[in-house]
C-alpha cells in the first residue's frame, strides 16, 4: 500500500438530523465547514425529517453538504438513514442547533484512533444561552441536569449531540432503535458498553448545545422523554412502573439541587420549584397516555 495513502486521515462523515430547523442550522453547518479536519476527508450529511419550513432550501444554500431526505418521522429514522448512505470510515453525529469547536472532529478522531476498543467517543457537550437577557433559571436547571457526558460515559451512556463512532461497528450493532422518539441514543452506546466496548469521553472535544430558555421549551422536552418512555415500556402496569420513575427522578433532583454547594440558596429554590412544575407535566402526559393518547415527537 502507498505509504502515503495508508498514512492519510480517516474519512469522516459528519450526520445531523433535522426537522424545521431553518433558523438553527446554518450555524451548525458553518461550524462544520470551519473544522481544522480535512477538507477533503470530511463528509457533511444533513438529514431532513419531513421539515415543513425552508430547511432543505437553506441546507441547500450551503455548498459541499449532502441532502438526504427521510419521511418517518423521529430522529432516529433520520440518523439511520444518514448512517446507511455515509461513505466515512467513521460517524460523527451532532443536532442540527449545536455549534461545533473549530477542532472537534480533529480532537475526537484522534481520541478512536488512540483507543480502537471504544465502542463510542462521547465528546462534552458544552451548553449555552443563545438568549442572553433570558432567565438564569433554566441555564442553572440545564447545567445542574443535561448533556453530562463525562457522567454518561462511565455508566456506558452517550449523548448523539456529540457522538463519534466507527461506521462499521454502527452497523454491526444495527444502528438505533429508530422507532424510539427518545433515549435510542443512550441504549446503542449501552449495548457497546455491556458488550465490552467502553464508551469513552473526550473532554476536549466540543460541541456547544443551547440552554432550553422557558419552561415551554423544557416541558416540550419533558412530554417527548415522557412518551418515549411509554412507548419503550411493554406489558400491564406500565403507567405504574413509569410513575415510579418519574417520582425516583424527581426525588433525585431535588436532592441535587439541595446539595450543590455552587448555586446560592435562592437559586437553589427556584430549581426545586421548577422540578416539582416539570414533574406535573410528566404526571399529566403519563395520564394523557394512559388514557389511549399518542406521545408526541416533539
Amino acid at each position: 500500500m502507498n505509504d502515503a495513502i495508508a498514512s492519510a486521515p480517516p474519512l469522516v462523515s459528519v450526520i445531523v438530523p433535522v426537522w424545521n430547523g431553518a433558523e438553527q442550522i446554518p450555524l451548525c453547518l458553518a461550524a462544520l465547514q470551519a473544522q481544522t479536519y480535512p477538507k477533503d476527508r470530511l463528509e457533511i450529511i444533513v438529514v431532513d425529517n419531513a421539515s415543513t419550513d425552508a430547511t432543505a432550501e437553506v441546507v441547500q444554500g450551503f455548498a459541499g453538504v449532502t441532502l438526504l431526505h427521510e419521511p418517518v418521522a423521529g430522529s432516529y429514522h433520520a440518523r439511520n438513514r444518514g448512517l446507511r448512505e455515509a461513505r466515512g470510515d467513521y460517524i460523527a453525529f451532532t443536532d442540527a442547533d449545536c455549534i461545533p469547536a473549530p477542532d472537534w472532529l480533529e480532537k475526537a478522531i484522534g481520541h478512536a484512533r488512540a483507543r480502537p476498543d471504544a465502542g463510542v467517543i462521547a465528546g462534552r457537550i458544552e451548553l449555552f444561552r443563545p438568549e442572553p437577557k433570558a432567565d438564569e433559571l433554566y441555564e442553572c436547571y440545564e447545567r445542574l441536569y443535561s448533556f453530562r457526558q463525562d457522567i454518561g460515559a462511565r455508566k456506558g451512556f452517550c449523548a448523539t449531540a456529540n457522538w463519534i463512532g466507527r461506521r462499521d461497528d454502527l452497523l454491526a450493532f444495527g444502528g438505533f432503535q429508530a422507532d424510539r422518539k427518545s433515549g435510542a441514543d443512550g441504549e446503542l452506546a449501552h449495548r457497546f458498553h455491556v458488550s465490552g466496548r467502553p464508551i469513552v469521553y473526550a473532554a476536549d472535544a466540543v460541541v456547544r448545545h443551547p440552554v432550553r430558555g422557558s419552561f415551554d421549551d423544557l416541558a416540550k422536552k419533558r412530554r417527548r422523554l415522557t412518551g418515549g418512555r411509554w412507548d419503550r415500556t411493554p406489558g400491564r402496569g406500565r403507567a405504574l412502573r413509569i410513575l415510579g420513575v418519574i417520582l425516583w427522578d424527581t426525588a433525585r433532583r431535588l436532592k441535587a439541587a439541595a446539595i450543590d454547594g455552587q448555586l446560592p440558596l435562592r437559586m437553589r429554590a427556584r430549581i426545586a420549584s421548577l422540578v416539582v412544575a416539570l414533574a406535573c407535566v410528566s404526571l399529566w402526559e403519563l395520564a394523557r397516555l394512559a388514557g389511549k393518547g399518542q406521545a408526541s415527537r416533539a
